[in-house]
């Protein structure tokens, strides 16, 4: 880590003097063209929407520009939102916002992705993402204020990251590069989430920056009417300096209504609706969300450009999760070992359970920085850019309080989850035992039986260093091009979560630590007495004889150090385009976790994996007219093994599934995934940043990642005897993702007035892919499975329709992502699928001046659920509510 450190402060101090270095070369060098994007270490996306348009035009590989002005046109809290609405982009969303990202069918673990070019880390390996491997980045933690604007690359050049198999994001900061005049700009806005009755979101945004030099008469600011000074030799540029500074909060209360059950699954596909519990929760989230940063440039003439940047952005998140459980449903059975029909519903269960309060009050922080520093110089033809950067994020949890209520154990309960498997319906009844019927609110007949704590401290943080040069080489015409480059990325992972034991549960009844029960779920349940948790902290706080230690099975430390070099050549010869190049990439990696032994007693134990892969790519491009382009191109990437599925540790769980044990064990002998890409396009570009796009893809892998379950395993040695479900994971050989993406966006100019400021947006994507799910052997039927990659929906599509005119703004969009795969369990009957979702939003704003404008947002119209179900549409396992959410406020620009 010293050395990593060191070299970093030494890049940095080169870059700082190189312009002294330099001066002497300056005086005879040709003046630069005006657009050298071919010598930039990234592809950025510019603020305004026509600018944006135009980049994606000219790029030589196949993107999507989403500029600063278009997010603002939606009503969306972060970049994972603002990135679902470009076209082959599926949102896979938690606790009712956008976290991760799916491209073209590919889980969010296996595409990459960057923050002004240097690579984001993840801050929760843990996380949610379908697929599980660990790698996916939560966008959710990059606030749209942030950011001037987002770029998806779907055929990645050589001088890009390997990493992306389905494509690679990249978030462009708000940079100081293009400041011509001074400026402050900001949001202040405020809002109300009905669910839960909480106010929010409060959004507070500013942003200011200016460029400026020295004259005879001390400092001249570019754009204040002021004479601009004389400037000469290597600082000829009489404006050399500019800056931007941003910072963002938004606080927001959201409540979730969640009701989630599981189903008794044997060895063999079940038959029935049988239910082995039924979970009651209620969530009241606060999350602060917070971004600030800034890029300083020196620019001293136009062969020459320097800057150094900064980034912050992540977010504080406190839960309070109120929980009614109905565990061990299949408990109450008859002679023959199955639960007993309800002899007055044909459609229900008669049965028993133990009603269960629980309370979980945890905070967490997931944080992200960025650092880097860098420069560009021409010397003639010869451009030559560089960069060192630091990213680091981290996820902290403080603190995560739980409490166990248990109710009177055998309580007589029938349920019927047949006759509306969305809304079952529950009933307390009675026998020889209970004579009177169960009253889930009485918080007198709950008796504390345990309370736990635990907290996580993870890091993961990367040193990069990379460097460009590209010049022209007149083989075939003036326009050739050769750039070369080198990167190497140092990166270390730790993931600690920490354990308390020592915690004794004093006899108290549920009603001295409670308020009144909740009706929620739009009425139609109750979840129980809701559990006061400042109380149970301060019970927590008066324990004596607690101790902490690393939980084994789940602390591991994660290293790769990867090398990589590349060359790309191209050319343009009449209305034709050239790329062909090849990246190579070394990767050095140890990964560490604690290992059981024959004694149980965990030791560390490291695996090191050494490999190099080489990427070649040929992309061509023929522009038929100024606004008619056509692209072929043949591209390749990479997948490395996920954090959570390499790592040689085994993870028991006996509390999800009492009876069962639940084993999750890594293979750190998994290869990493590759991929070879086809990709046609053409495209026609409209007026005022408009599009009409067809496109068709297909992704070739080998050595795809998935996991492999085998349920009711007794051998296995973390449960000898016992029954067991135990996953782990494999590579299979061969895996495919192809389809189609359509886009579409005009605004109506040609109608007569008032009528052209109406305008529509859409974007259509159609995914096919296919893995082998399940061979014969380790199937519940028996047979070999195929479906879906995990996290492919086959149908995505955006449909918005607007008014831009006289000062307003008004956009009614849409969004729906169809049914994709998110947990494979070990037979297709089994899997857990996240439903297709629909939702709506409205956005709108008034000019009332060229410097104030007014804005009313209104999000999830449709209050679409997050949906998950097991096998079958009729067996839902969770459906989250989260209710409409309303915002109004103003943007001032100075």
């Amino acid at each position: 880590m010293a050395i990593r450190r060191t070299l970093f402060l030494a890049a940095a101090s080169v870059f700082a003097l190189s312009g002294a270095a330099r001066a002497a070369d300056v005086s005879g060098a040709e003046a630069a063209p005006a657009d050298t994007a071919v010598s930039d270490l990234v592809i950025t996306a510019p603020r305004e929407e026509n600018q944006a348009r135009a980049r994606q035009e000219k790029a030589q590989n196949l993107i999507d520009v989403q500029s600063a002005e278009t997010i603002a046109k939606y009503p969306d809290f972060n970049a994972a939102e603002a990135l679902g609405r470009i076209p082959g982009i599926s949102l896979s969303s938690d606790t009712g916002e956008g976290r991760f990202v799916n491209i073209r069918g590919i889980d969010a673990n296996l595409n990459g992705a960057t923050y002004g070019g240097v690579v984001l880390m993840n801050t929760n390996s843990g996380g949610t993402a379908a697929g599980g491997g660990g790698r996916a980045v939560e966008f959710d933690t990059i606030p749209t204020g942030a950011i001037d604007g987002i770029v998806v690359t779907k055929t990645r050049l050589p001088e890009q990251e390997g990493e992306g198999l389905g494509g690679t994001v990249e978030l462009t900061p708000r940079s100081a590069a293009n400041i011509t005049s001074p400026f402050l700009e900001g949001t202040l806005g405020w809002g109300y989430e009905p669910l839960h009755k909480h106010t929010g979101p409060v959004n507070v945004e500013l942003a200011g920056g200016a460029r400026f030099g020295f004259g005879d008469h001390g400092l001249a600011i570019a754009g204040d009417g002021q004479a601009e000074p004389v400037a000469a030799g290597w600082i000829s540029n009489p404006y050399p300096f500019s800056f931007v500074l941003n910072a963002s909060r938004k606080d927001d209360r959201r409540a979730v209504d969640d009701l989630e059950e599981s189903y008794v699954d044997a060895s063999t596909p079940p038959t029935d609706k049988t239910a082995h519990q039924y979970d009651f929760r209620r969530y009241d989230y606060h999350r602060r969300r917070f971004g600030y940063g800034g890029e300083f440039d020196f620019q001293p003439n136009d062969e020459h450009s320097y800057y150094v940047r900064a980034s912050v952005a992540g977010y504080i998140e406190a839960v309070h999760k109120n929980f009614l459980l109905l565990r061990n449903l299949d408990g109450g059975t008859n002679a023959t070992g199955t639960v007993v029909p309800n002899p007055s519903d044909p459609n229900g269960f008669l049965t028993t359970t133990t009603p269960t309060e629980t309370l979980t009050d945890e905070q967490e922080t997931h944080r992200n920085q960025v650092y880097a520093i860098g420069g560009k110089d021409q010397f003639g033809g010869l451009v030559i850019d560089y960069r060192a950067s630091y990213s680091r994020a981290t996820f902290t949890v403080g603190y995560n309080y739980g409490a166990t209520f248990a109710g009177p154990a055998g309580t007589p309960v029938a349920y019927d989850n047949v006759t509306n498997a969305n809304i079952p319906q529950f009933n307390y009844v009675t026998d020889a035992t209970h004579p009177t019927p169960f009253n889930p609110n009485d918080a007198t007949q709950y008796k504390l039986t345990g309370i736990s704590n635990s907290t996580e401290s993870d890091v993961d943080q990367e040193y990069g260093y990379a460097i460009n040069a590209s010049t022209p080489t007149h083989l075939i015409n003036d326009s050739d091009q050769l750039k070369v480059g080198l990167e190497a990325r140092f990166r270390d992972k730790v993931v600690d979560p920490m354990i308390f034991s020592g915690i004794t549960a004093p006899s108290i009844l549920l009603s001295t630590v409670s308020g009144p029960a909740n009706s929620y779920y739009d009425g139609n349940y109750t979840n129980g007495p809701f559990i006061n948790r400042y109380a149970i902290r301060n019970i927590y706080n008066s324990e004596t004889g607690i101790t902490s230690a690393t939980d084994p099975n789940g602390y591991f430390r994660a290293q790769e150090d990867i090398y990589a070099g590349y060359g790309q050549y191209t050319t343009n010869v009449g209305p034709w385009t050239f790329l062909a190049g090849a990246r190579i990439e070394n990767t050095q990696g140890k990964y560490t976790a604690f290992v059981s032994q024959d004694n149980n007693t965990p030791v560390l134990a490291s695996q090191s994996v050494d490999y190099t892969d080489v990427f070649p790519t040929a992309q061509v491009k023929y522009t038929f007219s100024p606004d008619l382009i056509a692209r072929a191109i043949f591209s390749t990437g990479i997948a490395r093994p996920g954090f959570e599925q390499n790592k040689a540790t085994a993870s028991v769980n006996t509390t999800n599934d009492p009876g069962t044990v639940e084993i999750v064990r890594g293979n750190p002998a998994l290869k990493p995934t590759t991929g070879n890409n086809i990709d046609l396009s053409l495209e026609y570009y409209l007026p005022n940043g408009g599009i009409v796009e067809a496109g068709l893809f297909d992704k070739e892998f080998e050595n795809y990642i998935v996991p492999r379950v085998q349920h009711g395993i007794t051998t296995d040695p973390l449960a000898p005897g016992q029954l067991a479900n135990v996953t782990t994971f494999l590579n299979t050989p061969s895996a495919y993702a192809r389809g189609a993406e359509f886009a579409y966006q005009q605004k109506f100019t040609f109608l007569p007035e008032p009528l052209s400021g109406f305008g529509a947006e859409a974007n259509l994507t159609l995914v096919d892919s296919r893995i082998l799910e399940y061979d014969a052997a380790t199937s519940g039927s028996g047979t070999a499975q195929y479906g879906l990659l995990p996290g492919t929906s086959r149908v995505t599509w955006n449909l918005a329709g607007f008014y831009e005119a006289h000062g307003i703004q008004a956009r009614l969009s849409s969004q729906y992502v169809s049914a994709s795969l998110f947990g494979l369990g070990g037979d297709k009957s089994l899997d857990v699928i996240q439903d297709k979702r629909l939702t709506m939003d409205f956005t709108s704003s008034y000019q009332v001046s060229p410097r104030l404008n007014v804005y009313f947002n209104a999000k999830n119209l449709l209050n679409t659920p997050l949906r998950y179900y097991e096998g079958s549409p009729d067996r839902p396992i969770q459906r989250e509510f989260y209710g409409p959410t309303f915002e109004a406020g103003v943007r001032f620009k100075l």
